[in-house]
Parts: C-alpha cells; sequence; structure tokens
C-alpha cells in the first residue's frame, strides 16, 4: 500500500569539534558518513575503540564523543553499535552524576529516538520519561525545556496510536504563553495537524496546518514549506486533488529556486506529488516524481525504503511486476535494517512482496511470507487487531487457490469476526471479507450462505457509498462505484437463478439496483457550484457544515472501534447530524433535495407512489458468474451472453417477476431497427423484448419504465401485439425514468411561460466538422415560436449566428428549452469519457474562447432546476454509452442532472417534415393542458391518425423524473 508520508528522523546535532586524534576521528566519520559510509564506520569504530581503552582526553568529555559517535553510527545503519555507543555515554555519565542530571538530558532523548526507530516502544518510553523527570527536576524554570519535552512526548504518542496522550502533550506545549516563540509554536502547529489526520479527524488537521502556514508564511519559510505539505497529504485524503496538486507544485518550485543546496528539502514534496498522481492512476508521472525522489533521497537509510516500497506499487498498478518484486525485497530488507523482524512497516512490505509471488503463481513461496507476516502481526498487534484480520484474510485465499477449503473458510470467518469487532460493519475492509466469503462459499457450492454474504456485504457497501458520495468528487465515484457494479452483479447472477427468483433474495437485488441505479447521475460537482455561487451566506456556511460532517462520517467508518472510542466518535450521531442538515438544506436550496438522494428504499415504498392502473416496470441486465479453482488458480468472471429479469410493481405492494428468456438480443435489436427503418409492423420484437411484460399488464394504462441494457435503445410503444392487433402505444403510455425511487423524490414545477428556442445554428466556424444547414430545423423553431406566441409566452428565438453555445450557458430555469439542431454520438469503445462523447452543435461566437459543441458534461452544468422541459430535436438525442445498472451516459441524463424536469428527444433520425408536424402538434397540446406528459402522449395520438409509419411516430420518448 502507498504511504502517506515519510517520516525523516533528524538527530540532535553534534557538538562543535576540534582538537586532538579522537576528535580528528569522530570529524572524518562525521565528514564521510554520507558520501563513504564505510570509511566513516572505519573511523567510528577505531574512535570507540579508543573510549573503550580509555585513550581519549577531550574537552566535550567522554560522554560527549560517546554520544556523537553513536549518532554517526545510526546515521551510516549499524544500530547496535550506535545503541552499545549510546549507552556507554549514559553508564560513563552516571558513574559520576545523578541519573536526573541535567547533561543526561541529550541522551535519553537520542535512545528513546533509538529504540522508537527500532520498534522497541517500551524502552522509547522508558528514556522519554526519563528525559520528562530530568525536565521536571532539574529544569522546571525552563519552559524552553518543557516545550520541548512535550513536543518529542507529543510525537512519541502518536507513533504508539495514544491518541488522546498525544494531543494532550502538543496542546499543553501550546498553551505556554508568552514562553513560545513563532517558531516553536509553527512545529507544535504542524505536529498538531499531522497527529489529528493521523487518527482521521480531517477537519481539525485542516484547521491546525492552516493555522501553522498563517504563522510561518513570511517568517519560517521551511516551516511554512513543510506545513503545506503536511496540507497537501491531507487534501490528497479529502480527495481535493486539485487543491493537493496546487500546493505541491509551490512547493516544488520555491524549493528548487531557493534550496539548490539542500535537496533533501524537496524529499516531502515529491513523495507527495507521487501519491497524489498515484490516486489519479497517472502512474508515469507518479513513477517519475518517485524517480526524482530516489534520485534526491540516494542512500539515505532512514528514507529510502518508503519511497522504494511506494515505487513498487506504482509498478505492480503498471503491471510491472518483476520490478516492483525489485523494490518491496529491496525494502523489506531496509525496514528490516532499520527496524528489526518485529516492525509494522517490514510486515507491510513483506505482504506486498507476497502478493507478488501469488500474481506469479508461486504460491508456497507467497504463503511462507504470508504466514511470516501473520506470526508478526500475532506478536505486534495481538489476535484481536484489524492488522492480524488482514494477514488471516491473505492467508485464507492462499489456502482457496491450495484446495484447502475447510481451512479457508475457518480463517474467513475469523478474519471477519476480526474486522467486525474492530472496524465495523460498514468498513471497507470488512466489506471484502464478507465477499470473499461469499466466493468461498460459491468454490464450496453453498450458494444459499453465497448469497446471504453478498446481500450482507453488498448492503454494508452501499450504505458507506451512499456517505461518502458527496464528499467525493466526480472520477472517484465512479471508480468506487465501478466495484459496486460488478458485486451487484455477481450478486445477481445467483439471486436470479431460476430456483431464487421468488425468494427474498432476488427481491433484495431489485433493492440494491433501485439504490444505485443511476447513482453517478446525481452530480455533487453541480450542487456545490450551484450553492457556492448562491448569494445566501448562511446557505453556504450550511453547507460547508453539512459536508464537513459527511466527510467526518465518512473518515469514522474507516477507523476502527477501538479509535471512535478513544475519540468520542459515535456513528449514529454523526448520521442524525448529517440527516438533520439535509433537511434544513433540502428547505432552503432545491437543487440540494434533488441531488442528496442517500436513504436506502425499499421497492414497495415505490409502490404507494403509484397511482391506480399505474405500475413501474424495472429491468435489470445481468450475466451468469462462475468461480473455481483450476490448477491452483481461482478462475471467476461473468459470461458474455446477457439475461433480463423484469419487475412489475404495482399499487398495494403488488410485485410481479418476469425472467426473459435467453436469447440472442443482439439479433432481435437488429430487427427492431430494420422493422421501423423499413416501415413495417415489427411482429417479432414484442414476443423477443415485451410479450412476458405485456402479460402482467392488462389493468395498466400508464407505465414507468426504468430500462437497463438494451432496453435503453428501444420504444416499446412501437411493439405489435398481432393477437391483439394493436400497438403497445395502443395500450398504455410509457415515461422513461432513470430509478424507481425518483418517483419517491418527485417534486414538479410549475410550467413557466417562458421558453428559449434554437433552430438552424450556424456549423460554418466549428472547427474539424462539416455539417449541412437545417433550414428544416429553422422553420420548426419559427413554428413552435409562433404558436406560443398567440398565446402570449415570453419567447425568445435564436437562428443561425445568434443560437450560440455562450447564449444557451447564460440562461437560468426557463421553462422550456427548444433546440432543433444536430447532435453527435462517438459510439467508440475506446472512447472512455461518455460524458463528451455525446452533445449538440450549436453556433460558435466569434470572440469566445467556447468551440460551439455542447457536450453532455457541459449540459450537465447548466442552471436548470426550475425548468420544466427541455426539447432536443435532433437525430438520436437519446443515445449514449450504456453502462450496466447505471443507465445511459448522454445528453439525457445530462439534462435531467442539469435539472430539468423532463427531456423529450428521439431514438432515430426523422424526416424534417415529419418532425415539424409532431412537434406543432405537442405545442398546441402543450398550451392547452399545461403538461408535457399529458402533452406528449395526446401529440402522438393525433400525429398517428397524419402519420402512420411508426418509425416516424415512435421516434420520441418521454425522459422524466417522474
Amino acid at each position: 500500500m502507498l504511504r502517506k508520508s515519510l517520516v525523516i528522523l533528524f538527530s540532535l546535532a553534534a557538538v562543535s569539534l576540534f582538537g586532538q586524534s579522537c576528535l580528528q576521528k569522530l570529524d572524518s566519520a562525521e565528514y564521510f558518513k554520507y558520501s563513504y559510509p564505510l570509511k566513516a564506520k572505519f573511523y567510528a569504530n577505531s574512535l570507540l575503540a579508543d573510549l573503550d581503552s580509555a585513550k581519549c582526553v577531550t574537552e566535550i568529555g567522554i560522554a560527549g564523543l560517546y554520544n556523537n559517535v553513536g549518532l554517526i553510527l545510526w546515521e551510516i545503519n549499524d544500530k547496535q553499535r550506535s545503541l552499545n555507543a549510546l549507552h556507554n555515554g549514559l553508564s560513563y555519565e552516571v558513574a559520576s552524576k545523578d541519573s536526573l542530571h541535567q547533561d543526561l538530558l541529550g541522551i535519553y532523548y537520542n535512545l528513546s529516538a533509538l529504540y522508537q526507530e527500532l520498534g522497541d516502544f517500551g524502552k522509547a518510553g522508558k528514556f522519554l520519561d526519563l528525559a520528562g523527570r530530568v525536565t521536571t527536576a532539574r529544569l522546571s524554570d525552563n519552559s524552553q525545556a518543557k516545550i520541548r519535552y512535550l513536543y518529542r512526548q507529543g510525537i512519541y504518542h502518536r507513533e504508539v496510536g495514544n491518541f488522546d496522550e498525544s494531543l494532550q502533550a502538543l496542546n499543553q506545549a501550546l498553551s505556554s504563553g508568552k514562553d513560545i516563540n513563532d517558531s516553536i509554536s509553527i512545529a507544535l502547529q504542524i505536529e498538531l495537524g499531522t497527529t489529528y489526520r493521523h487518527f482521521g479527524d480531517l477537519n481539525k488537521s485542516e484547521r491546525e496546518l492552516l493555522k501553522a502556514i498563517e504563522i510561518a508564511k513570511g517568517k519560517d519559510e521551511i516551516q511554512y514549506f513543510r506545513a503545506i505539505d503536511r496540507l497537501s497529504a491531507l487534501k490528497i485524503e479529502q480527495g481535493e486533488y486539485s487543491d493537493s496538486e496546487n500546493y505541491l507544485l509551490y512547493n516544488l518550485e520555491k524549493k528548487n529556486a531557493n534550496y539548490q543546496d539542500d535537496k533533501v528539502m524537496l524529499l516531502e514534496t515529491l513523495n507527495g506529488l507521487s501519491i497524489l498522481y498515484y490516486r489519479l492512476n497517472d502512474l508515469k508521472t507518479a513513477n517519475n516524481y518517485m524517480d526524482q525522489a530516489l534520485d534526491v533521497a540516494g542512500e539515505i537509510r532512514t528514507i529510502r525504503p518508503y519511497m522504494i516500497n511506494n515505487l513498487g506499487t506504482i509498478y505492480k498498478r503498471q503491471g510491472n511486476i518483476e520490478k516492483a518484486e525489485e523494490c518491496f525485497k529491496e525494502s523489506s530488507q531496509g525496514f528490516l535494517d532499520l527496524f528489526g523482524s518485529m516492525n509494522p512497516d517490514y510486515a507491510s512490505s513483506l505482504s506486498n512482496l507476497a502478493s507478488i509471488y501469488k500474481d506469479k503463481g508461486e504460491l508456497p513461496k507467497a504463503l511462507d511470507l504470508y504466514m511470516k507476516v501473520l506470526d508478526m502481526d500475532k506478536v505486534i498487534y495481538g489476535t484481536e487487531h484489524a492488522n492480524y484480520a488482514t494477514s488471516l484474510n491473505n492467508v485464507a485465499l492462499l489456502y482457496l487457490q491450495f484446495g484447502n477449503f475447510s481451512l479457508a473458510g475457518k480463517l474467513l470467518t475469523e478474519a471477519k469476526r476480526i474486522r467486525a469487532n474492530t472496524l465495523g460493519n460498514y468498513h471497507p475492509l470488512y466489506i471484502k471479507t464478507v465477499n470473499d466469503l461469499g466466493l468461498y462459499y460459491m468454490i464450496v457450492k453453498d450458494y444459499q450462505k453465497a448469497m446471504e454474504s453478498f446481500d450482507h456485504a453488498l448492503s454494508a457497501e452501499i450504505k458507506h457509498m451512499q456517505d461518502i458520495f458527496p464528499v467525493l468528487t466526480d472520477n472517484q465515484r465512479k471508480l468506487y462505484f465501478d466495484e459496486t457494479r460488478y458485486n451487484i452483479g455477481r450478486f445477481c447472477a445467483l439471486a436470479f437463478a431460476d430456483e431464487n427468483i421468488d425468494s427474498k433474495y432476488a427481491n433484495n437485488a431489485l433493492n440494491h439496483f433501485l439504490n444505485t441505479r443511476g447513482i453517478l447521475f446525481y452530480a455533487s460537482e453541480k450542487m456545490r457550484k450551484l450553492i457556492q455561487n448562491s448569494n445566501d451566506d448562511k446557505i453556504k456556511r450550511d453547507y460547508n457544515t453539512w459536508r464537513e460532517k459527511k466527510y467526518s462520517l465518512a473518515q469514522a467508518y474507516l477507523l476502527t472501534e477501538e479509535d471512535r472510542i478513544k475519540q468520542g466518535i459515535s456513528i449514529t450521531h454523526l448520521e442524525e447530524e448529517c440527516a438533520n442538515l439535509e433537511k434544513d438544506l433540502s428547505r432552503k436550496f432545491k437543487v440540494f433535495a434533488d441531488q442528496e438522494k442517500s436513504t436506502y428504499h425499499h421497492w414497495s415504498e415505490i409502490s404507494l407512489e403509484l397511482e391506480d392502473s399505474t405500475a413501474m416496470v424495472d429491468i435489470i441486465q445481468f450475466r451468469d458468474y462462475s468461480v473455481e479453482v483450476i490448477d491452483e488458480k481461482i478462475d471467476q468472471g461473468f459470461e458474455d451472453e446477457s439475461h433480463y429479469m423484469a419487475f412489475i410493481i404495482k399499487k398495494d405492494s403488488v410485485l410481479e417477476t418476469v425472467k426473459l428468456p435467453a436469447i440472442d438480443f443482439t439479433k432481435g435489436f437488429a430487427t427492431y431497427r430494420n422493422s421501423l427503418k423499413y416501415g413495417v409492423k415489427d411482429k417479432h420484437s414484442y414476443g423477443v423484448f415485451w410479450q412476458q411484460i405485456d402479460e402482467h399488464l392488462h389493468d395498466v394504462n400508464k407505465l414507468y419504465l426504468s430500462p437497463d441494457g438494451i432496453y435503453h435503445k428501444l420504444n416499446p410503444v412501437v411493439f405489435y401485439d398481432e393477437t391483439d392487433n394493436e400497438y403497445m402505444s395502443d395500450k398504455y403510455d410509457i415515461i422513461n425514468i432513470t430509478s424507481g425511487k425518483d418517483l419517491l423524490y418527485r417534486d414538479v414545477p410549475e410550467l413557466v411561460t417562458d421558453a428559449k428556442i434554437f433552430g438552424n445554428p450556424d456549423f460554418s466556424k466549428i472547427e474539424g466538422y462539416s455539417l449541412n444547414q437545417l433550414p428544416g430545423a429553422e422553420r420548426e423553431a419559427s413554428d413552435i415560436s409562433e404558436i406560443l406566441d398567440v398565446r402570449r409566452w415570453e419567447t425568445e428565438t435564436f437562428y443561425f449566428s445568434e443560437a450560440t453555445e455562450d447564449r444557451i450557458k447564460t440562461f437560468a430555469n426557463p421553462g422550456i428549452i427548444h433546440i432543433a439542431t444536430h447532435g453527435y454520438f462517438i459510439d467508440d469503445p475506446n472512447y472512455t469519457d461518455p460524458l463528451h462523447s455525446s452533445g449538440l452543435f450549436l453556433s460558435k461566437s466569434a470572440s469566445s474562447t467556447n468551440d460551439g459543441l455542447l457536450s453532455a458534461y457541459e449540459a450537465m452544468n447548466l442552471v436548470l432546476d426550475q425548468t420544466n422541459l427541455v426539447v432536443l430535436a435532433a437525430c438520436e438525442t437519446g443515445l449514449g454509452k450504456v453502462q450496466n445498472g447505471e443507465g445511459v451516459f448522454g445528453l439525457q441524463r445530462a439534462f435531467l442532472v442539469a435539472g430539468a424536469q423532463n427531456v423529450l428527444l428521439s431514438l432515430v433520425k426523422i424526416n424534417d417534415e415529419a418532425a415539424r408536424k409532431f412537434m406543432n402538434l405537442f405545442y398546441k397540446e402543450l398550451l392547452l393542458v399545461k403538461d408535457p406528459q399529458v402533452a406528449f402522449f395526446n401529440a402522438r395520438r393525433e400525429f398517428r391518425k397524419v402519420d402512420t409509419n411508426p418509425y416516424n411516430w415512435g421516434a420520441y420518448i418521454l425522459v422524466s423524473k417522474g
């Protein structure tokens, strides 16, 4: 795992040296300790021999020589001789002085620091305690000595996990009033901020680090840079990557300019940049900064193992297993040399190395290392610690590969128990163990227990996801949800098996889908921008308070139960605080209520929202999933062929389930498109895609459809039932929705008689495209303007050069937006960003930086929260990249995210005359009924009387929020 920061140990400065032979040897050892460590070691050992033989006479004292040579040996990685030298110096002093004499203070501090580095925190604490007793007994009037002791005590307690003691010491030092100068205050603020970050209180960490930066600015440049580095590390943890990057690049520039001769100054910044880009999955840049850090660090033994370990994690993610293995071998040896064999960093590096052997198929070597780490964790942490559970989990998965299923199951069960007790039921590591148990049960063919495990894990995972999503960036949300989508798909493969269709697990799968379908659809970034641009300062403050509470809740889930108790954190209390703030903000700011739907809902709640003769159909795409052990490898994954489930929800808690037959849906879709293209009755698609669903809809005249997979590309109204001799459009009105959860949050804005109409933009200035002008679109826009003007609507119509991208971005909550233009959709699997692969062509202003292409991403950030209707009269605007369980990423998603209540759009390209006729009918109906949904269905019925071609009258769909 990539470490968050480097710990660089700085020893006490050596006393100035001069004079005779022993001092010359000390000088030489000091001089060569970095450039020629073997020569430094030679001089140091020679000096030790002289000291042990009583050959040295020096004005700094024998104890001083032992102390300084001990520090040099420490630096050149001869810890045992260093320890012996420091103890000899101590023995020399106590032979003639009291054990609490102030001359012993420096040796006590050095021995404490060395034992701390060696991982012997008991002895480190003993010597730190002696330093404290000296300070109290001999230097009680020396406030600087007392502050120095509290400073070291605070850092020591942080390293051993004593959060309260660390805070108490650092805060006591800070409260020393006039006795504390700016330099000491800055150092204490930095360590206090680091302590809060180390123990998960990121809000207080930020507060203290910002104080340190404010005090240090213009007074202490080195500490100023140090505080910024620590704040940058905090920003990475908070997910605020842009801020972190700005801080780190600023530090790098200033340090390079002002400290060319002290490259070690760069280390923390370079390491931070490497971690940042690793988190952003920019591995090339991460690697580059880590290489620079390693070049600066050279062979400094207290630093190199950390960075080599970090470099190994980068190589592993890049798939460069051989180089990752080299790094983990070197880092583990480095940690062993530094700390000995009972050290957490050494254990972590060995675990990384074991994972490499596992990936290479060298399972016996991996098992040996994992067992070694397990034994180390047992000694270091005990058998009830989360780290011990991690090692149990690692060993269990290896036993699965070896085929020792019984032992693997026992170890995973034990790991689950420990993680539940120490981390709680919402921690990602606990969820991982429960999922691993599910895999184990699948391998041993206990599918009932496998479903129980996957179901339990998903309930926790979705709860955790809903709580942390508001504080993640859109990209972080996507990365998080990719794994959740995979886990839901795996659960569905079991829950939708024929024997389980009527079980609680199938119902639970539906609930998991209801709560996650479209979860990326609710855009936090738009909400943040709107609130921050508000003129209401109280709303801004309340929003920031809510966001901080949400982040605290997200961090609390990641803490152990013990740490939560130490910090006085109550998950229940935080959840209640967040819920109350959400309710308050929802009343004051509509977009907040629209965007934050974080309660876990059950399908029966949707049933309560349905009127008579109304139903909702939730279609779920899934694939079969298998896992087995073959040749000591866990072979798992989804089958290629897609299957579909349909859940029909009706009033009075009625749920009817349909598993659609396994057929070639791709071939069926081709037949559907060809039938439409040639304007013939499609007698085939009804039986393939809809008949089994339709059999449950005899009492329905209005249907909400939440499609998935290929159903996003279909319009069921054109399916023809040959038996009843009617289209589905004759049976019921269909409204597409993103998720059934939308029906629980319906808040339909009043139809404001204000319309912005775009027709036939000027495409001549758009670079890279050769597009025909659309005179038909201009006539369509003109017709609509005339229809609305008769009823004295406030209309603005923009043609040709006036129909610009700039203009549409200035709108704020018009009643209707109508855009008649070309649309685009890049159907390329290599095009990874779906919100940039679809959009609309508009005019480009001569002096504008906008390119004339309104992408879905840009449309998503329009201000349309009071807009009742957006009409996209462009070809195939309903298409987009289909993401299983998430919906179509494209223009329909974008305008709904922007706030529009209804979006009317096309699935196929129809001729100008047919489009013009339909739109005229639609707007005339809208004037009469003042309801876009009712107007849409009435207009389609009227249109069918003059145009019987299903390709034309079935071209449009209405997507709504309910």
